[in-house]
């Protein structure tokens, strides 16, 4: 990961360090790369917190959730940047609040888009890189009380078929002919369609509530209203999950009944 933010400041530092030159400005290479590296490793220290917000607030569906955590985490990158340069560089007398403020009224920009970048990034990859194609598990497991509905999934994870109770699924989430079965421990990766999955799932357990997304009945704690008929669910196991007004109907079914 630090490799990539070494990266990271090569590139701009560079690209900073040309710039001012072709403008006719003072320029200092090894001073622009110094910067620029203490920039992404000071991002770096925020990567692992930053990409667990990416996985567990949906991007960029829940942009206004985002919004404010861009601000603080940029405010913070800042902060940190700016500890590292005074141990390095400022004299011990040197007036750290100043430097944070003139470096903030110049880089808040630039570290509020990065942030937006990096959970870009992880949504990117979750969708089209995160998926290792399992091999193709044998059938669900049927109910053993008859009702027709799977009772197991078996999921194929690293040479072991992994046996996941339905019981034990909170939601259910698409990527084209994949889905992943969220649990309370991990989530797991199944070679399956949605249309297939909600014929499988008893509706009385589990709710369609978008597209791609089944959620357990009973793991509902709030529902927020938003606009043009969306909305959004809390559920118990701590995940929040977007809904659209074209499954509306499925929920208030089950709260009715």
């Amino acid at each position: 990961m630090m490799a990539a933010w070494t990266a990271f400041g090569l590139f701009f530092g560079t690209q900073q360090y040309l710039r001012d030159v072709f403008v006719g400005k003072p320029a200092s290479l090894p001073g622009y790369l110094l910067s620029w590296i203490l920039c992404g490793y000071s991002w770096g220290i925020l990567t692992v917190p930053v990409i667990w917000i990416a996985r567990r607030i949906s991007w960029p569906r829940s942009v206004l959730l985002h919004l404010p955590l861009a601000a603080a985490f940029s405010f913070l990158q800042i902060g940190i940047y700016v500890l590292i340069a005074k141990m390095l560089f400022l004299p011990s007398d040197g007036n750290l609040w100043s430097f944070y403020q003139a470096i903030a009224v110049n880089e808040f920009q630039s570290s509020f888009l990065v942030y937006f970048v990096i959970v870009s990034a992880v949504a990117a990859y979750d969708k089209w890189l995160g998926v290792v194609e399992p091999e193709i598990a044998s059938p669900a497991e049927p109910a053993g009380n008859g009702n027709g509905f799977t009772r197991r999934f078996p999921v194929k994870e690293n040479g072991r078929i992994v046996l996941v109770d339905t019981g034990s699924i909170n939601w259910v989430e698409s990527y084209g002919n994949y889905v992943f079965l969220h649990t309370d421990e991990r989530r797991h990766i199944l070679r399956e369609t949605m249309a297939a999955m909600e014929k499988k799932l008893d509706p009385e357990q589990f709710v369609r509530i978008r597209r791609s997304a089944i959620i357990r009945a009973d793991q509902i704690v709030e529902i927020h209203l938003g606009v043009n008929g969306e909305f959004e669910v809390v559920m118990r196991c701590g995940s929040t999950v977007a809904a659209t007004r074209r499954y509306r109907k499925n929920l208030e079914s089950y709260i009715r009944s």
